[in-house]
Order: C-alpha cells, then sequence, then structure tokens
C-alpha cells in the first residue's frame, strides 16, 4: 500500500526537520559556551610581600589582613624565625625569600650569606639549604634583588637544583628583564612563575592601591596575576592598608585571591586554560 504525500506537506516537514536540526545545533553550541564561560569567569590574585625577617614596619598589619597572602620571609635575619612562625600562624603562605646580587648596589645590602658570583656551587646550595632550615614551612623561594644573579645560568641551575630536590616552585620577581630562570626552569622542570607588577616601592596609598587595581585588571585579561609587595620602608603598613581598601573592589568584579602556590598549581594542571 502506498501513501501519497503531496509536494506541500513533503516541504512542510522538510523544513520541520531543519528547523529542528537548527535548534538543536544552536542549543549545543550555546551550552558548550555557557561552560567554557564559567570555566573561565574566576580571574585569580596572588599577592606575595616580601622582605619578612626583620620585623619590619607593616609586618604585624599583614597578619591581621585576614586575606591570602604569600610571606616571603629572608634568611639569616634577626626575626627569620620568629616572622615565618608568626605569618604561618596567621595563615599566610610561606616562602624563602633569597637575597641575591644586584647588578648594582652594595653587597651589605643582601645581609648575611646573600648569593653572589663570588660563591662556588656548593656555596650557594649550603646557603639555600640552611635558609631552608631556618623555614621549614616554605613551599618555594623567589629572589630579593638579583638583577645581576637572575642572569647568572650556573648560579640558576644550583638553585633551582634544591628546588628540584625539595619540591619547590621558583617565583622570578622579574628585578631584571634578562632572566634565564623561566628557560633554565622549564629544561630543568622545575615549576616557576613570574611577578606582574610591583606593588609599592613607596609611602603613597593612592599609587599602591592603582597598582593592586592593575593587577586585577591584568587577572580579569588573562585570569590570574602575581604582584609583589613589601613590608618595611617600601610600603609595610601603607601597602597593607592599600590591600585592604582595595580587595572588597576586586572580589565585587570577581577576581579572587589566593595563595601563589594556587597560581602555580593552576598553571601546571592541563585542565585549566587562561586567557592570553
Amino acid at each position: 500500500m502506498f501513501v501519497i504525500v503531496s509536494r506541500k506537506h513533503l516541504l512542510l516537514a522538510l523544513l520541520i526537520v531543519l528547523f529542528s536540526l537548527v535548534t538543536i545545533s544552536f542549543m549545543s553550541i550555546l551550552y558548550t559556551n555557557t561552560i567554557e564561560t564559567n570555566v573561565k569567569t574566576t580571574s585569580y590574585v596572588a599577592i606575595i610581600i616580601d622582605d619578612f625577617g626583620n620585623n619590619s614596619q607593616g609586618t604585624k598589619d599583614m597578619y591581621e589582613l585576614d586575606i591570602p597572602l604569600t610571606a616571603a620571609i629572608m634568611p639569616f635575619q634577626p626575626s627569620s624565625k620568629s616572622d615565618a612562625k608568626a605569618a604561618y600562624d596567621a595563615g599566610l603562605e610561606i616562602i624563602l625569600h633569597i637575597p641575591m646580587e644586584p647588578v648594582h648596589g652594595k653587597k651589605k645590602w643582601l645581609g648575611p650569606r646573600g648569593i653572589t658570583s663570588s660563591l662556588s656551587n656548593n656555596e650557594i646550595q649550603n646557603c639555600i639549604k640552611d635558609g631552608l632550615s631556618q623555614i621549614p614551612m616554605a613551599v618555594g623561594m623567589n629572589n630579593h634583588m638579583g638583577s645581576k644573579a637572575t642572569q647568572d645560568k650556573r648560579i640558576i641551575k644550583s638553585i633551582l637544583e634544591i628546588a628540584r630536590g625539595k619540591d619547590l616552585f621558583f617565583i622570578d620577581s622579574k628585578t631584571t628583564g634578562n632572566s634565564v630562570i623561566p628557560n633554565i626552569a622549564k629544561d630543568m622542570n622545575v615549576k616557576f612563575a613570574a611577578r606582574d607588577i610591583f606593588l609599592d616601592g613607596t609611602q603613597n596609598q593612592i599609587h599602591i592601591e592603582k597598582q593592586i587595581e592593575n593587577l586585577g585588571e591584568i587577572a580579569l585579561k588573562r585570569g590570574y596575576a602575581i604582584g609583589i609587595g613589601h613590608v618595611g620602608i617600601e610600603g609595610g603598613t601603607v601597602t597593607a592598608k592599600a590591600i585592604k581598601s582595595i580587595y572588597p573592589k576586586l572580589q565585587n568584579k570577581g577576581i579572587k585571591f589566593v595563595y601563589i602556590s594556587d597560581i602555580i598549581n593552576l598553571l601546571y594542571d592541563d585542565n585549566i586554560e587562561f586567557r592570553n
């Protein structure tokens, strides 16, 4: 038995099928884009505060912020151990702040046992090991000064051998545009990241607040951003006030403050794709 279908009905049926396919495709694309958007809606900011270890002004202010911060503790200083313990007890993350030779500057600015080109590989590694023994809760390292040392492949290899052996990451403070840290870290399979913005270096709170807002803009565009501030004369109490002031504004923009180790984990998670 044959059913005779008119050309008009056949055309109508084809249009219905075509419309259904287009609708399904559109909804699929919309759903996919919604998933991708949701994955990328959160942007992350990590702030490292350098120069702990001397009980400098602003130290206690950082402890009282109740914001995820990472404290970079200088070793071999009068209050290296006590600052590290107090920061850790206050919920800050801890990394080792390694004093390293600058292109310009006085050796005394490094404090005791700074990393310089005059040291042998063994001497460099012993300094790092001893520094870590003072601050055993450190989960990574970054450089204090170091515009000369971070251009020296031998020095960086010596330091990163310790980092690799202890499963520590390294944050390049980027005190020079010629740092060899990224290339050597990649070659040695050491996890690393680099500073985006120095937040302070001044006692001008308005300037520091603007720098923190700039940091937030980087995070919104790329997915994450890393800033470095200081205790002591380069920031201290004023930097803490600026962070406290801008923190809720960045939160309202969908920016989440995290520890620097969280950024490292995100960067080395194959399932995460940050914006370019």
